[in-house]
């Protein structure tokens, strides 16, 4: 018995020694390791924020340093980032309680043995800033991060955004049940597994007739697995999220639009410096005022994208960003971009390069299904490398667009059942009117196609193919030069589009 007993208290002075060793040691290293983690943050808030104006900075204001435990305070500045129309600046301040390792006592409660070394728990501080932020948390500090370093530079944090409740006067409402999000990876951001999920959100927004606008989000979900590939920001892996369920009401009859299982699936790789990605998006059910609509598909993929050359035109774009978005709101598609002879070449240079290695883009699928039928849309597109890019617009295009194929296939069931729909919403009550009416709309569109030269139709679908490489178009089977087949399109166009 003896024996047993100095055996234990042996034990336990060995892992005190251990553990107060342990604990000495990370106090040591923790400076270094704040300041390197505060380094690469902010250098990442430079990256997020290039283009957009203004600046965001993270800085460590105190650090109280004892053997077991420390103390940071933290003080995050935004100034001038543009948000909407005008630039927003504040402050915040979180205070972060750090645990020494190999064994700090929150894990250990948790029955997480395996040494670290430390344990963070970081909250925000109560401001002027976040003073709202605060009463719609109960008074709670809405935001907190637990996270972990291990001796192997592996980073684990948990960040946890509490329910919220923000009741005001004038009749907007927001009630959010909450969100948690883990995050697993190394110190240098190089890999990282993130997983997350939020219960539900409602707003209510009173609009410009004082009529409520309900929205509800249910089941978000989160998920991805990255790592970063030689180019600073270019990343492969996954990264997929879910909503089970949106609901949105509005209008003087409070009419319910509801859809079911939204879907973004992305995934991307490399094969040595060309990167292949695809994006899929998913809807599984679309309801309007209680009536069926349908659902929605789409399929993006590319392939052979030069990394090196879209990491160069990434970091170009984001000096330009204002441009872009100022093109966008005015309905341009590119801006007007004023650039001296050295950023000229070198964009130039970088485009050249991305389409030398013939690089091909495609919308895999884009349909959408209802009751009675499907109706598809598909175009891929490989690109190739022009001589100049100096060339007429017309010689250019046909350079880089080295082959162009498209389908299209309308279902007349499907035009039928959203007419169908769009009967019953504007009032319409004769069951047999809107069945023939329905009916009829989907023989109108393939009549129609027919008659223009624009489709075919077959069976109970009206099908359009195009196809187009080396400067010939096939179009439904018809061949012909791209100056024949522009001039057929405005033929056509001039008949069905209004003059002024």
């Amino acid at each position: 018995m003896k024996k047993s007993v100095g055996i234990l208290c042996g034990l336990a002075i060995a892992i005190a020694v251990v553990t107060t060793a342990g604990a000495w040691y990370t106090g040591k290293q923790l400076p270094r390791e704040l300041d390197n983690s505060i380094a690469r943050a902010n250098q990442e808030l430079v990256k997020a924020l290039a283009g957009v104006g203004g600046s965001a900075t993270i800085e460590l204001t105190s650090l109280d340093r004892h053997l077991f435990t420390s103390t940071a305070h933290y003080r995050i500045k935004v100034k001038d980032v543009q948000a909407g129309e005008l630039p927003v600046s504040f402050e915040l301040a979180a205070v972060d309680k750090i645990e020494h390792g190999p064994f700090p006592w929150s894990r250990v409660k948790s029955l997480k043995l395996m040494p670290v070394m430390a344990a963070g728990n970081a909250r925000l501080e109560r401001t002027e800033a976040t003073a709202s932020w605060f009463a719609a948390a109960n008074e709670q500090s809405p935001l907190r991060v637990h996270s972990s370093l291990g001796y192997d530079g592996g980073v684990t944090s948990e960040l946890e955004l509490l329910p919220l409740k923000v009741d005001e006067a004038n009749g907007n409402k927001v009630d959010f049940t909450g969100l948690r999000l883990r995050v697993n990876g190394d110190r240098d951001g190089k890999a990282v597994k993130i997983e997350g999920e939020a219960g539900r959100l409602d707003l209510t927004l009173i609009d410009q007739m004082q009529l409520p606008v309900t929205l509800q989000f249910n089941g978000l979900t989160i998920g991805g697995d990255l790592s970063r590939t030689d180019h600073d920001s270019l990343y492969v892996g996954s990264l997929d999220l879910g909503l089970a369920e949106a609901r949105i009401t509005q209008g003087h009859q409070q009419k319910l639009l509801l859809i079911k299982g939204l879907e973004q699936n992305n995934l991307y790789g490399a094969d040595g410096d060309k990167m292949h990605g695809r994006l899929e998006y998913k809807i599984g059910d679309i309801t309007y005022d209680n009536r069926p609509v349908g659902s929605g598909h789409m399929l993006f993929t590319f392939k052979d994208v030069d990394m090196t050359a879209l990491q160069s035109l990434n970091d170009w774009y984001q000096t330009r960003l204002p441009e872009f978005r100022e093109a966008a709101a005015a309905g341009q598609v590119l801006p007007n971009i004023d650039m001296g002879p050295e950023e000229r070449a070198k964009v130039q240079a970088d485009l050249q390069k991305m389409l030398a290695a013939k690089p091909q883009v495609a919308l895999e699928d884009l349909s959408f299904k209802t009751a009675k039928g499907t109706s598809r849309f598909n175009l891929i597109v490989d690109l190739g490398n022009p001589a100049s890019l100096d060339l007429p617009a017309d010689q250019l295009t046909r350079q880089i667009i080295a082959r162009l194929q498209a389908k299209l296939s309308l279902s007349k069931p499907m035009i039928g059942d959203l007419a169908t729909l769009q009967a019953f919403l504007q009032g319409q009550t004769d069951a047999q009117a809107i069945a023939r009416q329905s009916g009829q709309a989907g023989e109108m569109v393939g009549m129609m196609a027919v008659q223009s030269g624009m489709a075919r139709v077959e069976g109970d679908d009206v099908k359009a193919d195009l196809h187009y490489a080396d400067g010939q178009v096939d179009f439904n089977g018809k061949k012909m030069s791209v100056e024949e087949f522009a001039l057929f399109l405005n033929t056509q166009m001039a008949g069905v589009v209004p003059r002024g």
